[in-house]
C-alpha cells in the first residue's frame, strides 16, 4: 500500500522471528473507512431483520426484501475490502529470517508496489554448485560431498538435493543443488567454495 512508515524497526543485517513485524504504516484514514463500512453493514443488516419480520407477518414486499437482502451483500463485500486495506497496514515476517537489505527509512513516505526491504530465510541456505556433465552417470539425489567455504575456512558435510533442467553443451557441465545437513552458525548468502564428492571417479 501507499503511504507513511510508523514503525520501520530492523536494518540490514537484522535478525527476526516468524510473525514479526517488518513495517507498518499509518493506518488512521483505512481504520477510519472500515468503521464506516462496519456501521453501514450493521444498518443492513437490521434492515433486512425488519423485511424478514414483515414476512413472517405476511406484511411484506418480495422486491423490498430481495433489495435488502442485495444492500446487506454489497455491505458485507464494502466490509470485507476495508479489513483488507487495514490488514495491508501491518506487514509481518512470513518465516524466521535476517534483513539483507533496507530500501527506505522509518517514517518515509512510500508509493504502492515500492520495495521496501530484502528479507531471506538464513535458516535454509542452499549451495549451488557447477559439476562435469559426465558425473550423471553416478551422482544422483542424496549423494553426500563435502564443502570448505573460503569465508569461514570450514569444511560442512552437505548432499545433493536436485539437478538443473538442462546441461550446458559449450561447457558439459550441469548445475547441481544440495544443502548442508545441520544449520551452521556463520554461514551468508554469497559464500563461495570448493566441493569435494568422496565417490567421484578418479
Amino acid at each position: 500500500m501507499s503511504g507513511q512508515l510508523i514503525e520501520f524497526p530492523l536494518a540490514d543485517g537484522d535478525t527476526f522471528a516468524a510473525g514479526q513485524i517488518l513495517a507498518r504504516f499509518n493506518c488512521a484514514q483505512p481504520e477510519a473507512a472500515m468503521a464506516r463500512a462496519k456501521a453501514e453493514a450493521d444498518k443492513r443488516a437490521d434492515l433486512y431483520a425488519t423485511q424478514q419480520s414483515l414476512k413472517a407477518l405476511n406484511a411484506y414486499s418480495r422486491v423490498e426484501l430481495k433489495t435488502a437482502q442485495n444492500d446487506v451483500a454489497v455491505a458485507q463485500a464494502e466490509l470485507a475490502l476495508a479489513r483488507t486495506s487495514v490488514a495491508n497496514c501491518v506487514i509481518k515476517a512470513p518465516f524466521a529470517g535476517r534483513v539483507a537489505n533496507t530500501s527506505v527509512r522509518n517514517f518515509s513516505f512510500v508509493q504502492m508496489g515500492a520495495p521496501l526491504m530484502d528479507i531471506l530465510d538464513d535458516g535454509t541456505l542452499e549451495l549451488e554448485l557447477i559439476v562435469p556433465s559426465r558425473w550423471l552417470t553416478w551422482m544422483v539425489i542424496g549423494t553426500p560431498f563435502n564443502v570448505r567455504v573460503t569465508e569461514t575456512a570450514q569444511g560442512y558435510d552437505a548432499a545433493v538435493t536436485r539437478f538443473s533442467g538442462r546441461v550446458d553443451a559449450a561447457s558439459q557441465t550441469i548445475k547441481v543443488y544440495g544443502r548442508i545437513g545441520v544449520r551452521a552458525a556463520g554461514l551468508l548468502p554469497g559464500m563461495s567454495g570448493t566441493a569435494h564428492f568422496p565417490d567421484a571417479p578418479k
